[in-house]
């Protein structure tokens, strides 16, 4: 049986395989909507649901990636936990995602995409989606930071949020009262090796959010004012280089202390 959704207020546009996908907000780079998806039995969802873009963006920051001893050989890179979404990302994804959820039926996943460049024609994409059962919200993962060649933002994948396009060399890990999800998938679309967390709505409303081992989040380091130019600018470029300020911070930095010269 087919089900027919409304468009009055939603863009509606169809995708290869069995899915049916509503927009939310679709830019080159990153996305948020709604996908109808088939579902093993008659599972229905607690859809649509009223959460905050504040409680969303919380339950981004449980979750942390660690990179694969595989990539720590190929590039080197940290062997710390870090939070697994940007600022930029949880600011763009809770709010849109609140929207979805809104605006989702019992049948429809909430999905979401986004792709960064890397350079030399390489992407990364980043997409999933979540759906709310009862008092606990799920978010599965099947794409993260996965690197795609392409000369501008490949749009093929994002029409295809659910749709996992390979092995991940990053490890993703929830931090609690949120766990790994390790039961039977709801969809046929999802491989058993895709990450899926469950958060419960009414745990998360108290909880702290940490960060490793310690359940606070991390204070960022502060340029010293008494440095001189040369020398706040190496600190914020190391900054960005270990992962406490974003881009769009260090550009913004960056301009304010080249101003003073």
């Amino acid at each position: 049986m087919l089900l027919v959704l409304g468009i009055g207020l939603l863009t509606v546009s169809c995708t290869s395989g069995p899915s049916l996908t509503r927009s939310i907000v679709n830019q080159p780079n990153k996305a948020v909507g709604m996908e109808l998806t088939y579902r093993e039995g008659s599972i229905e969802y607690s859809h649509p649901a009223n959460l905050s873009p504040e409680i969303l963006e919380k339950i981004l920051q449980h979750i942390e990636v660690q990179p694969s001893s595989l990539l720590e050989q190929l590039v080197g890179a940290s062997t710390s936990n870090q939070e697994a979404f940007s600022e930029e990302q949880r600011e763009f994804f809770a709010n849109n995602l609140s929207a979805a959820l809104n605006h989702a039926t019992p049948l429809e996943t909430v999905t979401f995409y986004w792709t960064t460049p890397r350079g030399n024609g390489i992407w990364e994409i980043t997409s999933g989606g979540l759906y709310l059962q009862g008092n606990d919200l799920h978010l599965v993962l099947p794409n993260y930071r996965q690197t795609v060649a392409a000369k501008n933002p490949p749009q093929a994948f994002k029409n295809q949020p659910l749709s996992r396009l390979g092995e991940s060399l990053y490890s993703l890990k929830a931090i609690a009262p949120a766990r790994q999800f390790t039961h039977g998938f709801p969809t046929e679309l999802w491989a058993q090796q895709t990450p899926h967390f469950v958060f419960p709505l009414n745990r998360l409303a108290d909880a702290q959010i940490s960060s490793g081992s310690q359940h606070e989040k991390p204070v960022r380091p502060r340029l010293n004012s008494g440095e001189s130019i040369k020398q706040r600018l190496q600190t914020l470029h190391e900054l960005r280089q270990e992962g406490f300020i974003s881009e769009e911070e260090y550009q913004n930095k960056r301009q304010e202390i080249l101003e003073k010269l």
